[in-house]
Formats: structure tokens, C-alpha cells, sequence
């Protein structure tokens, strides 16, 4: 029997539950002891499911997603939605199963994004991260991002801080 490696590709409107799956356990593993008990446990796969066909099917921006087969990790990214000024593209979302991480798929995942921002001529490209995601940070310094600034993001009605990394030049190093 023939195993098949990993593949990146585009997300598709059937890719939406494996999407919402990985999303919600990154979320609960990653998130547990920063984010409220009881909002990480109400999250939903179904709920989160409906979320992301709307989002697959935003042509502004991409979804690629780790086919290894079934959806193991993914990332969106787009237009910049907003600071540091300058930065006209944006990685909004990257996560990866925690049981696949450190196996490379979230560098791939990220030059992937960075080549399709730069073919739509989205560059520099800016991600955020919570403050409290220190794992995060080191991921994006390693692929050569720099920190930029912080803001406070509304999660479960109350305010996070999160930082924001930069890729000046629009493009990954390291990884």
C-alpha cells in the first residue's frame, strides 16, 4: 500500500467541515488557559463549518489547505483588513492539526499564501497572533517576520491583545 504524501492546494466549499474541524481543535488545544473554558467548549464544527464556505467562496481572497488525505491544516489570506498602514496583504488565519505540527505543513501553508498575495500584488503582507501565543511568534520570526505593532482583539466579550508580524519585502525566509 501507497502512502501518499501531503499536498497543498485550494480549498473548495467541500473542504469546509475539515477546515471548521481543524480550526476548533487548534483553537481548544492552543487557546485553553488564555481563552475562556466555557467559550472554547461551546465552540462548533457545524457552526464554524457554514463560516468558512462564506469565506472559500470570497474570491478577494484564498484558502490553501493541507490534503494529507483529509484536511490536516490550512491558510487564509487576503487583502489587508486594515493597520499597520502599508501593508496591503494579510495572512488572516493559519493553523495546523496539533498532532501534524512541526512536520513543515505551516511553512508551506504560508508560501503558498505568499505567492498568491504576490501575484495580486498584496505585498507587504502583515498576520496577527495573540500576545499570549508565544508559539505563534516564533513560528513567523523564524520565516524572517518582523514585530510590528499591538491592538486588542474581542474575543467572548472581552479584549486580548495581539500582536502583528510583517514580512516587509512580502516574502518568507527560513522556515
Amino acid at each position: 500500500m501507497r502512502v501518499l504524501a501531503p499536498q497543498i492546494r485550494t480549498a473548495s466549499s467541500g473542504d469546509a467541515p475539515g477546515i471548521a474541524h481543524v480550526q476548533v481543535l487548534t483553537w481548544q488545544q492552543t487557546y485553553r488557559g488564555i481563552l475562556p473554558d466555557a467559550f472554547l467548549d461551546g465552540l462548533d464544527v457545524e457552526r464554524s463549518a457554514e463560516s468558512w464556505r462564506a469565506v472559500i467562496s470570497d474570491r478577494r481572497r484564498i484558502t490553501h489547505v493541507v490534503d494529507g488525505p483529509g484536511i490536516i491544516g490550512f491558510c487564509t489570506a487576503g487583502p489587508s483588513r486594515g493597520d499597520p498602514i502599508g501593508f496591503r496583504g494579510e495572512v488572516e488565519a493559519i493553523y495546523v492539526h496539533p498532532a501534524e505540527q512541526g512536520r513543515g505543513h505551516g511553512t508551506a501553508l504560508v508560501r503558498a499564501a505568499m505567492g498568491w498575495l504576490a501575484a495580486k500584488r498584496l505585498s507587504p503582507v502583515l498576520v496577527w497572533a495573540l500576545e499570549a501565543n508565544t508559539r505563534a511568534h516564533g513560528f513567523y520570526r523564524a520565516l524572517g517576520a518582523h514585530r510590528l505593532d499591538t491592538r486588542l482583539l474581542r474575543i467572548a466579550d472581552a479584549l486580548y491583545p495581539e500582536v502583528g508580524f510583517g514580512w516587509p519585502d512580502g516574502s518568507p525566509t527560513g522556515g
